[in-house]
């Protein structure tokens, strides 16, 4: 157990008495009465820390944040949920209680990805009595809260390059605007290919996850274990727009590139292959996050799901008394992150730049995310690496299995760079364009395209549609 209390002691003293400099800090401790207390809490916590075992040091100088200058406004971290809040509660206010009292938690219970949200975030910058200082953004969002006039690089609460420097570079990348860094998240999201291990030994002969995969290493080899589930009685998926996510995921183009759509082939494969299932009878046609979706989970009917790292949580992946294996399926793909952006008016930088901080760079506090199975996979590659070595990760809901080692792989290998502002609203028409095309309402994929393209004409007038 880290010495918090004394750790945090010399940590504000040096921090204070070396007046290391504060990057993107409004104010500087420099009063005498300051200065007084600094030198007699750093001669307190020097004689105490020599005769303690300081490896186990938090705070300040161990996380590399300066906290000198944090003043006694309170600031307000937003969120659509309780899961920010909660980790909030967990490892910054417990590391940082002297600054919990600043920190003001505002759930607003909404969903995260539609209009809603955005709105009340909107609404609480206008009013600027909460103002929202830290608010947090979906993935499939991300860029859209980028060019917003209230946010601001993260670099202006404090955060600088070598912070984030552990951070996969993927979700550097993505998060980088104009040479700017505006969002940082504490979760790397790769995602793998997760199967009923009872069912792959009855059908396939061996659950072991490299035989697996050596099966459904790409889409024909999927598709001939679709066929043997099918044989037996079961469902290969269970639904057609399970492929979605894998699939979007590897498009080879982004959709919109010089203020034009462009429908790329990968967006045709996905309306292919959710075709097929279709048609081929390898699904029971239940869309994602329905009731029965989700009870296929748990039915044993279903062979296998696409799933990332928060999907297996206990609010998401439902298996009751069903144990899956998990192995990277056809493709390498990514699916959904939060991230956090800072707000350009925040009346203290340097606690919100703290709580960025701690959250998304802290490498002992994302090596217990990992510890704790609070995530799947921090980002934050040393911590990964250290939870690897020390045998961090194992998941009851998948016998045992450690996918670690094969998030940390995966999470290497993630491009998000054809991502843009529209990506979500794209993919939203093009799942519904699917689910029509399956049904017949659309004759051919040219013709579910035509669609598609119609539905961007008439909802994104930025884009010009050819």
């Amino acid at each position: 157990m880290r010495k918090i209390k004394k750790a945090l002691a010399l940590s504000l003293a040096l921090a204070m008495g070396l007046s290391l400099t504060a990057c993107g800090s409004k104010e500087e401790a420099t009063t005498a009465a300051t200065t007084e207390a600094t030198t007699e809490a750093a001669s307190e916590a020097t004689t105490e820390a020599a005769s303690e075992d300081t490896s186990e040091a938090g705070g300040s100088e161990a996380t590399g944040f300066d906290v000198s200058g944090i003043n006694d406004k309170a600031i307000y971290v937003y969120s659509w949920n309780d899961e920010l809040g909660n980790r909030i509660d967990t490892y910054f206010r417990t590391k940082y209680p002297e600054y919990s009292d600043l920190v003001k938690y505002v759930n607003l219970n909404v969903s995260g990805t539609e209009s809603e949200y955005p709105a009340k975030i909107q609404n609480a910058v206008d009013d600027g009595t909460e103002y929202p200082s830290v608010f947090a953004s979906d993935e499939s969002v991300m860029l859209s809260y980028a060019d917003k006039d209230f946010t601001a690089p993260v670099s202006e609460a404090g955060i600088t390059a070598d912070m984030y420097a552990n951070a996969y570079q993927y979700t550097v990348d993505f998060a980088t605007v104009d040479g700017n860094l505006m969002a940082c998240t504490w979760q790397a999201t790769p995602g793998v290919l997760l199967y009923n291990k009872a069912m792959a030994e009855e059908v396939l002969g061996t659950s072991d996850p490299e035989k697996v995969q050596e099966m459904v290493s790409d889409w024909d080899g999927f598709f001939a274990v679709a066929e043997k589930i099918k044989a037996a009685g079961k469902y290969m998926v269970s639904g057609p727009d399970e492929l979605k996510y894998p699939l979007l995921a590897n498009k080879d183009s982004a959709w919109v590139v010089d203020g034009k759509l462009v429908v790329s082939d990968s967006a045709k494969t996905m309306l292919e292959l959710s075709k097929k299932i279709y048609d081929g009878g390898y699904s029971q046609n239940s869309s994602q996050w329905s009731t029965e979706w989700t009870a296929n989970m748990s039915n044993g009917t279903t062979f296998c799901f696409f799933g990332t790292t928060w999907f297996m949580g206990d609010t998401v992946f439902v298996t009751e008394d069903v144990k899956y294996q998990a192995c990277p399926g056809p493709c390498g793909y990514y699916w959904g992150g939060s991230y956090l952006f800072y707000g350009k008016d925040c009346p203290n930088p340097s606690l919100a730049g703290l709580l960025i901080y701690t959250l998304t760079c802290d490498t002992d506090v994302m090596y217990d995310m990992a510890a704790n199975g609070d995530e799947g996979c921090p980002n934050n590659q040393a911590a990964v690496e250290k939870a690897i070595a020390d045998g961090v990760g194992a998941n009851d809901k998948l016998d045992g299995q450690n996918l670690l080692t094969t998030f940390n792989e995966g999470a290497k290998t993630i491009d998000m760079s054809k991502s843009t502002k529209y990506d979500s609203q794209i993919n939203t028409s093009l799942s519904t364009v699917s689910t029509s095309y399956n049904t017949g309402e659309y004759g051919s994929v040219d013709e579910a395209i035509a669609a598609l393209k119609a539905d961007v004409a008439a909802t994104l007038t930025d884009v010009t549609v050819e």
